[in-house]
């Protein structure tokens, strides 16, 4: 890999890293996902093997794909009036109980 190429690959890396704190994992758990899981998606390499291979556009589609299985529950539930209905009722139990230890 030229220099060239292992800056772009170094920046693609960090982009990824910054798309795993957008969902939420944090706290150093970006360390444990890009090495010790394994996935379908990847050929069974964890991330970290994946992308030694040079192959990012699967690790990235792999993050996409969360982020569409996402989307598409947040879909479904806002569509749910039952379940809106238990959020609201959970939200106005948690604000309640802020406020009475306020």
């Amino acid at each position: 890999m030229t220099a060239p190429d292992h800056r772009e690959a170094n920046r693609r890396a960090a982009a990824v890293n910054e798309l795993l704190r957008d969902i939420e994992l944090s706290s150093g758990a970006e360390s444990d996902w890009w090495n010790h899981r394994t996935y379908a998606e990847l050929g069974g390499l964890t991330p970290t093997q994946a992308w030694l291979r040079d192959d990012h556009e699967a690790v990235r589609e792999l993050i996409d794909g969360w982020y569409r299985a996402s989307e598409r529950t947040a879909e479904r539930c806002r569509n749910d009036p039952e379940f809106m209905e238990r959020l609201q009722e959970r939200r106005a139990a948690i604000a309640e109980r802020v406020k009475r230890t306020a």
